[in-house]
């Protein structure tokens, strides 16, 4: 392995092939999009490749600023490994992932994952230049040529991303949030509010109360209450988002409403949720995915932080170049959070979820839903002062 540069600038002159690995999850890949729009408004004659995993892959099949995506089954594989009869098909399709990465010839890869899954794709890509951002994990920057110096202090994802950008020549401040579209998404998304009988005066609001952590969760019964207090309130139209896995969840909340809201949960594609996120008016959601999908496409939102920073991971405003969090982020200030934990570790169970009420929601969500705007501030639930 070539010598572990810090501060050595990479000779971008002799650089004509980039692999971008961001593998996983939707959340990280969306914020890593400024990233890619920098590179390419810098270097737009460079062949840009992207390795990501199957989950996310929707976001960047099309891309219009990307020349490959390449799409790895790593979760998948993991389970066919386990499974009699289907490991040998799992390592064969591994072998040709690295037999493609190799085949590349890509002189310069960027490891924004910073993992030991992401480092062993970047020896498989055998570049010259590895470049990786400090505070990598798990070894990861072993196998790097170059690390990223990152300012002090908090920095939310969207930024660190770009400091790679500005490491590699390119302006981090000319970014935007690029999806893959077409007008078939739209049809799709105008064809699932139909059924819902939408009209083009009604106010059409989102709920979204999954996500992998249990201690993001907000409970179920809350977002039913908020949902008929919005549909009261505003004469909305409420919908359940998520995906297959989170049907069942949708319908418990679905079923303790009046009205009836849309289960649009199971139905809709990442093209689709983001047609349909540029839809509607309001987003509630808990920290996921489809916040930073939100957030991206500028959707007027609400979202309910716990476990987790908004200051790094919360949603970001696309449109500005200040690093502020976009939309209404709702947070109980407890000496517990942001804890950064998958299970919570104290009596009262989640306590820093439990402690949003659903009358702050809605009342957050009242507000811009009566304004039509997006707050560009975050705030505790205890003070209006404007989150950095």
């Amino acid at each position: 392995m070539t010598a572990l540069l810090w501060n050595a600038a990479v000779p971008m002159e002799q650089v004509q092939r980039i692999l971008i690995i961001k593998p996983s999850s939707i959340g990280d890949v969306v914020n890593a999009l400024p990233f890619l729009s920098s590179l390419r408004q810098r270097y737009p004659d460079r062949h840009i490749a992207w390795l990501i995993e199957e989950e996310a892959a929707e976001l960047l099949l099309g891309h219009p600023l990307l020349d490959q995506v390449i799409v790895s089954g790593r979760r998948r594989w993991g389970r066919q490994i386990r499974t009699p009869f289907r490991w040998a098909a799992a390592l064969r399709e591994i072998a040709a992932l690295v037999a493609e990465l190799r085949q590349g010839r890509y002189d310069l890869v960027v490891d924004l994952q910073g993992l030991l899954k992401s480092a062993l794709m970047v020896v498989c890509v055998g570049a010259q230049y590895r470049v990786g951002l400090t505070g990598a994990r798990e070894g990861s920057e072993r196998v790097l040529t170059h690390v990223v110096p990152l300012p002090p202090g908090p920095l939310h994802a969207v930024d660190r991303y770009l400091e790679a950008a500005r490491f590699l020549g390119a302006d981090p401040l000319s970014k935007a949030f690029v999806f893959p579209s077409g007008s078939e998404d739209e049809a799709r998304a105008e064809a699932l509010l139909a059924e819902a009988e939408v009209r083009p005066d009604t106010l059409v609001v989102a709920l979204n109360p999954h996500a992998r952590w249990r201690t993001k969760l907000w409970e179920e019964e809350r977002f039913a209450r908020l949902g008929e207090m919005l549909a009261q309130r505003h004469g909305a139209k409420i919908l359940l988002i998520g995906s297959s896995s989170d049907l069942p969840s949708a319908r418990r909340v679905a079923s303790r409403m009046n009205p009836a809201p849309l289960v649009a949960a199971g139905r809709t594609d990442l093209t689709l949720l983001i047609a349909l996120l540029k839809r509607i008016d309001l987003l509630v959601t808990v920290d996921s995915g489809p916040m930073h999908l939100a957030a991206a496409l500028q959707t007027p939102l609400v979202a309910l932080f716990g476990p987790t920073d908004p200051r790094l991971i919360g949603p970001y405003d696309g449109d500005l170049s200040t690093g502020q969090t976009g939309g209404v982020v709702l947070r109980a200030p407890l000496p517990c959070s942001p804890c950064s934990k998958r299970w919570c570790r104290i009596d009262a169970d989640r306590l820093c979820m439990r402690s949003i009420s659903v009358e702050e929601v809605a009342e957050a969500a009242s507000a811009l839903l009566t304004t039509g705007a997006t707050c560009r501030t975050g705030r505790n639930l205890s003070s209006s002062e404007p989150r950095g």
